[in-house]
């Protein structure tokens, strides 16, 4: 590629990052060991937005926090992945018990787009009818 730019060249390998990220979390770890381009390419926050969530087992690494799948799930949460922010809620939600925390993750969620998050919000919203007041016009559509 004697006339390719270097940004070009990195903007093409985050593209390519971000779909191998959407489809398969293990196929991007590889991906990160074959050469030090598509390792910086695969730790922009582009591909932890897109990355897939439901490969990963949620309960099995909860509370370890210095975990590689933790870690990871963390940075696709600060990165805006909408999956990653519905795990998150229901973490909150069910196994800390922050219910509060939960809500809002779950809201956040669904404005930023998942569908579940908005299905799951108006449950947990119908069930919690003393709290109902307190989460009134957090999802505005």
């Amino acid at each position: 590629m004697a006339g390719t730019s270097k940004a070009s060249r990195k903007e093409r390998d985050v593209r390519i990052a971000t779909k191998v990220a959407s489809n398969s979390i293990r196929d991007l770890l590889s991906m990160h060991a074959t050469c030090k381009g598509f390792l910086e390419a695969g730790t922009s926050d582009a591909v932890y937005q897109h990355a897939m969530m439901w490969q990963i087992r949620l309960v099995s690494f909860l509370f370890c926090l210095d975990r590689p799948q933790r870690r990871f799930l963390d940075r696709c949460v600060e990165s805006g992945n909408a999956d990653a922010i519905l795990r998150q809620g229901l973490t909150e939600y069910f196994w800390i018990g922050r219910r509060g925390i939960g809500m809002e993750l779950l809201a956040r969620a669904a404005m930023d787009g998942n569908v579940e998050s908005g299905y799951l919000f108006a449950m947990f919203y119908c069930v919690n009818a003393k709290k109902k007041k307190k989460w009134k016009g957090v999802l505005k559509w």
